[in-house]
């Protein structure tokens, strides 16, 4: 067995998956003084906005108000880090989301984490985690050299599959019905001077028009530049972590793709000299594992708008399910949003398992809750709380599940983070 030359390293956290959650994470950690490591399967970081090309940060924003900021930390300094370079997508997009630009986010990603010290290791896929009894140790990973076992006094699981969770025996639930997968692409040449929501329209018009035999979504529509737009059409189905079906849905999705591309280019004007600049490097997984975690939030919770004393996040997206069903078109999502609500840090924390917090998709809610949390706004403020308190758990000597939420909540306001909701600020 060939191993690599990083075989035995030792850091004081170790975050895997650099998606929204993950990046936030590892930046959150090594700014509190932890040597921190981060390990992404890709060649890049950025997760689901970059890879599954969303193009949107959902829920950094009030849905409710859309002058409302409700996530800062990490989705501050990203977001002024990409509209320094000029990665910012036009104003002409929907009010409640902040387009940026994946290439753009990309490079951010890398100057933050480089910034705040992280060493983070691309083309590097975790295989198992490590264990001693109930504790984690650490994760065993395949690098470009060889294998490797990497030693940490805490692991911070930002895969959004709950892979190291899983890996570790942590419970957890999937719902039968899963929601739908989607193949984003970005179409160029697009004629200017016509609206996002004049675009979405001919889009939707278009695609009534083609008949009930191609399965799709919305369509909707976000413009980038000009003359460039992200396009969220298809919709395939499939278990995201059962490799057939995953392999599967790939497949399929990249068809569904050129059939939806030739509706759009021939039914709307804005689009008939249109092409395809680039099609997701993944899909978009919107649902599957969700850990039991010694808090399960819910739908109740969110309209209740509970208050938390262990408070380390805020939510703001409206619970958002795209159905599995066959539904073709806009379901209902956005009618009432629901105001900012908080996510209790008991969220993150697995029951039975030490030494390892989940941040971002997998938290531990229902799954009506989960069409709320799972958005990329959110996922920032549940990875920052977790590589902070990861942090904490080591320089304080306690397990991550005995963390002084009161010392974890002064952290995180001191790195820029809101966490009430009479602290939101407007944009």
């Amino acid at each position: 067995m060939k191993r690599s030359k990083l075989d035995g390293r030792e850091f004081d956290v170790i975050v895997c998956g650099g998606g929204s959650a993950g990046v936030a994470a590892a930046c959150a950690a090594a700014k509190a003084g932890a040597r921190t490591a981060l390990l992404e399967r890709l060649g890049f970081c950025g997760g689901t906005p970059v890879a599954g090309m969303i193009h949107t940060l959902d829920a950094v924003l009030s849905c409710e108000d859309t002058s409302q900021i409700v996530v800062g930390g990490y989705a501050s300094d990203l977001v002024d880090e990409i509209t320094r370079m000029g990665g910012r997508g036009t104003d002409d997009n929907p009010g409640e989301v902040l387009s940026l630009h994946p290439e753009y986010m990309k490079i951010a990603a890398d100057r933050l984490l480089a910034r705040a010290g992280v060493q983070t290791f691309y083309h590097s896929a975790v295989f198992d985690a490590m264990m001693d009894g109930t504790r984690v140790t650490g994760v065993e990973v395949a690098l470009r050299d060889g294998r490797a076992q990497l030693r940490s006094g805490c692991v911070v699981d930002g895969t959004g599959d709950a892979e190291v969770a899983n890996f570790a025996g942590v419970k957890w639930a999937m719902d039968e019905e899963l929601q739908a997968l989607t193949y984003h692409f970005r179409l160029g040449n697009v004629a200017s001077g016509v609206t996002w929501v004049d675009l979405e329209d001919g889009c939707r018009t278009a695609m009534q028009a083609a008949g009930d035999h191609v399965r799709y979504g919305g369509p909707w529509v976000i413009r980038l530049t000009n003359q460039e737009v992200s396009i969220n059409a298809t919709r395939v189905y499939g278990n995201p972590i059962d490799p057939s079906d995953l392999s599967a849905a790939e497949q399929e999705a990249r068809e569904s793709m050129l059939v939806i591309y030739e509706i759009l280019r021939q039914g709307v004007e804005a689009l008939r000299e249109a092409y395809i600049i680039a099609g997701a490097t993944q899909l978009h997984v919107r649902e599957s594992r969700k850990i039991a975690g010694e808090y399960v939030l819910t739908e109740e919770d969110i309209l209740a708008r509970r208050r938390f004393p262990d408070v380390i996040a805020l939510g703001a997206w409206p619970i958002d399910i795209h159905p599995t069903n066959g539904y073709v078109g806009v379901h209902p999502h956005k009618d009432s949003p629901p105001k900012p609500y908080e996510i209790p840090y008991r969220c993150l924390v697995p029951l039975e398992v030490d030494q390892l917090l989940v941040a971002g998709r997998p938290i531990s809610t229902t799954h009506r809750a989960h069409g709320s949390t799972r958005v990329p706004g959110t996922s920032m403020a549940t990875g920052h709380a977790a590589g902070l308190a990861a942090a904490l758990s080591v320089r304080s000597g306690v397990t991550a599940r005995r963390v002084d939420t009161r010392k974890l909540q002064d952290e995180l306001l001191r790195q820029g983070a809101i966490l009430s909701l009479d602290q939101t600020v407007t944009q």
